[in-house]
């Protein structure tokens, strides 16, 4: 998460979790070699089985979850929209800017700690937009939020 695009009329913040995508990428490619061994060795179904499912889910994961989401804040259009890119395609959600009332960092505790993601809250109707389908650890989310209320607050006051 970080801010790629920084003025007076326009704010771009991205996300491009490129970690868990090379982390699945490389989970099927351990399965999908592992796979030709045994099928190398003479074990064609346990082969084929390992190639399948082994290389298979981490893709399959891969494509539903690695996602890119660009949110652009524009002033002088006075339209804030969230893109989200993945192997799926493209998805583009439109609002008014004027509808931005704040930015927040949403929180989520279990067992393994809290983790953390953006939020947009909106209203007009009232509504929270998450930057990021998924929470992260780190302090990003905060930084973001930061700068994303600097921002929102500097065009309040002008």
């Amino acid at each position: 998460m970080k801010v790629i695009h920084r003025s007076d009329a326009l704010l771009m913040i991205e996300d491009r979790p490129w970690l868990i995508g090379a982390m699945m990428i490389l989970a099927a490619l351990l399965f999908l070699f592992g796979g030709m061994a045994l099928t190398g060795q003479g074990q064609l179904i346990g082969g084929l089985a390992m190639i399948l499912i082994g290389a298979g889910v981490p893709l399959l994961m891969a494509a539903l979850m690695v996602q890119r989401v660009r949110v652009t804040f524009d002033r002088t259009s006075g339209r804030l929209t969230r893109t989200v890119r993945s192997v799926r395609g493209l998805h583009q959600t439109v609002h008014a800017l004027d509808r931005l009332t704040a930015a927040r960092v949403g929180a989520k505790s279990d067992g393994d700690g809290t983790a953390y993601r953006l939020e947009l809250v909106l209203d007009g109707p009232a509504e929270v937009l998450p930057f990021t389908i998924y929470y992260s650890g780190g302090r990003r989310a905060e930084r973001l939020c930061a700068e994303v209320s600097d921002w929102l607050g500097r065009w309040h006051q002008g």
